[in-house]
């Protein structure tokens, strides 16, 4: 994450300073003013429709990644989705006819999923029985609707849910509720990345070489990436050529979700999952998808890909703390079926055969820390669907010079920055925003206050059950480390994150070349990144490099294939169970048990899992 956007956020969204400590948001809004929406903006209103048979959809996604059903691997096209699972035809063209009457533009994405309406705020309050206004509390200005949306009762049967009539947005100068999980990056010497932080160390240490030497790299595969910024094609370009790869001028492409612009503020994050995506897979095409970063946007750009089917694996390396959520749902400001809506998407991407990689975050057990709204153990969602594979990091073995004594990583762990904070207690910090990502670095993981436990995770040793080791105190909100740490142990319910883990301590991390966003005349700059961001598309895309080999070209939803794969004894997953020195801030291995909440399954033999996903 670059530093002006840090800076930012830290000077302009009080929020954040004042919410650690209390609840400045819930005072702010007191006294609020609010204002009506003129008659004439134009409005973006997402509806979206009810499933046939949410049992039916949930069945057939299993059944296809089963080896003994007889619909394995089985996947359908966005049209048969739409016929099998979503509403029939006629309901939609009902529902349009009404939307129509009232001088509004619907259409749907290919599923049949996500309709999107579009039109005036005159005929979008008539349409949906609302009153918007605008909200201005001081320190934020936003939309929202008086009341909830209505339609007829016809056409509210099919209806799952409307959103999109709020446009609230924590941050005044970001106006995103996302965060992007890569939030870490340091100067690289020299002009030219090096041999030591390049994506090789990642085909490298998780034995992906195989595939190469089999001739896999991709070729006709693509890989989706959802993002909120803009990035410069040349800064890839150049950091492919950089690295050795040949790559045909063509190979990107953007699509951008309604017509947004796009944003330069993140832009760092797109850049870098490019990059990492076309490095690990050569030859593949890299489609990104681009929206405003909000709600609205995230739905419609997955609906979009989802929709498309053009993408064989998707990255997402954006998301929020179900701390987050819960806070912005209680405002009604997002919609209380989002975790639901994001979970049917993700369901009819698996049914298409896609699979889905998202980032669990950079703060550790401790997600969202940094936005202010959690004093606590949180996940990041998207990651906590169950329908996703979600992605946790490791630090590599390394040498750190700490309070003027070296400490010595030996071995992979779970990445977390426990082991450099005697260094952070003589450091100075130059606002609360910095100490925080200073001392909450790590890979996220946890157990989802949303989501239940889903069946692949059932049956696996480690999974409902925890072994942590306490290291802060939240008093009045405001963290404090402990004098002493406090291990415990004990189980807990809900859907467990993450799935898998792989290198994404900065300390150890990969390269990246990038330009200033407003100096397209600098030379550029070479970075050393980390994140569990810039493993999710790493795992994208070496998912399209695994399925070269596979007779339909699509592996599917992972989870419960590699949930599968690692009860046998010939496991492709190296679990790191240890108790000690292999925590993300909170939780730690469990010796001898498949998973843990710090590293999931733990990290990839690739040629083994090659194996097992093909034989």
């Amino acid at each position: 994450m670059n530093k002006d956007w840090l800076h930012r956020i830290f000077i302009t969204a009080g929020l954040i300073l004042l919410a650690i400590g209390g609840s400045a948001a819930t005072s702010g809004q007191a006294a609020a003013k609010t204002t009506n929406v003129a008659d004439s903006k134009q409005q973006l209103v997402d509806i979206v429709l009810r499933p046939k048979s949410q049992s039916a959809l949930h069945q057939f996604v299993y059944n296809t990644v089963t080896p003994s059903s007889p619909t394995y691997r089985k996947f359908v096209s966005p049209s048969t989705f739409a016929k099998r699972f979503s509403q029939s035809p006629k309901q939609i063209k009902a529902l349009q006819t009404y939307l129509r009457h009232h001088h509004l533009k619907a259409q749907t994405y290919k599923g049949n999923l996500i309709m999107v309406v579009k039109g005036s705020t005159k005929n979008v309050e008539k349409a949906f029985k609302v009153n918007l206004v605008n909200v201005n509390n001081g320190e934020v200005k936003y939309q929202k609707a008086s009341r909830n949306p209505q339609l007829p009762k016809k056409l509210s049967k099919v209806v799952y849910t409307v959103f999109g009539l709020s446009n609230y947005s924590p941050f005044s100068s970001y106006k995103t509720k996302f965060q992007p999980s890569s939030l870490h990056t340091r100067a690289a010497s020299g002009t030219t990345t090096t041999k030591k932080y390049s994506p090789t160390r990642f085909v490298r240490r998780y034995n992906l070489q195989s595939l190469y030497d089999n001739g896999s790299t991709g070729r006709s595969k693509t890989i989706g990436i959802i993002s909120f910024a803009n990035f410069h094609p040349n800064d890839v370009y150049r950091y492919w050529d950089d690295e050795g790869i040949n790559v045909k001028s063509n190979r990107l492409s953007v699509y951008r979700t309604n017509g947004f612009k796009g944003t330069w503020d993140g832009y760092d994050e797109t850049t870098i999952d490019v990059e990492q995506a076309g490095a690990i897979a050569p030859d593949s095409n890299i489609r990104t998808y681009i929206a405003r970063p909000n709600i609205l946007g995230m739905v419609n750009s997955i609906a979009a890909a989802v929709g498309q089917n053009v993408a064989d694996s998707l990255s997402l390396s954006w998301g929020q703390s179900e701390a987050q959520v819960a806070y912005e749902m209680k405002q009604g400001i997002t919609p209380k079926k989002y975790n639901q809506i994001m979970n049917l998407l993700f369901e009819q991407a698996a049914a298409q055969g896609m699979s889905v990689f998202t980032a669990t975050g950079d703060n550790g057990a401790y997600d969202g820390i940094t936005t202010g709204l959690t004093s606590g153990l949180s996940v990041d969602t998207p990651s906590n669907s169950p329908y996703v594979t979600a992605v946790g990091g490791t630090t590599l073995p390394k040498t750190y010079t700490v309070n003027k004594k070296k400490v010595t990583i030996h071995q992979e762990r779970a990445w977390g920055a426990d082991f450099l904070y005697p260094n952070y207690k003589h450091q100075r910090f130059f606002g609360t925003l910095d100490m925080l990502q200073s001392f909450f670095a790590g890979g996220g993981g946890g157990f989802s206050k949303y989501n239940a436990r889903p069946a692949y995770q059932k049956g696996i040793s480690g999974v409902g059950t925890y072994d942590a080791t306490n290291l802060w105190k939240f008093k009045y909100g405001r963290p404090e480390l402990l004098k002493k740490p406090i291990n415990l142990s004990g189980k807990s319910s809900g859907r467990n994150l993450p799935d898998i883990s792989a290198n994404a301590d900065p300390n150890t991390g990969y390269s990246m070349f990038i330009t200033p966003k407003n100096n397209r005349n600098s030379k550029g700059q070479w970075l050393i990144t980390g994140g569990t961001s810039v493993v999710a598309p790493q795992m994208a895309a070496a998912s399209v490099l695994m399925s070269d080999f596979t007779t339909n070209g699509r592996l599917g939803f992972w989870n419960p294939q590699i949930y599968r794969f690692a009860k046998r004894s010939t496991s492709p997953f190296k679990p790191l169970d240890s108790r000690t020195n292999n925590t993300n801030l909170y939780y730690t291995g469990q010796p001898g048990k498949i998973y843990n909440q710090a590293t999931g399954l733990g990290t990839i033999d690739f040629t083994a899992l090659n194996k097992a996903f093909n034989s």
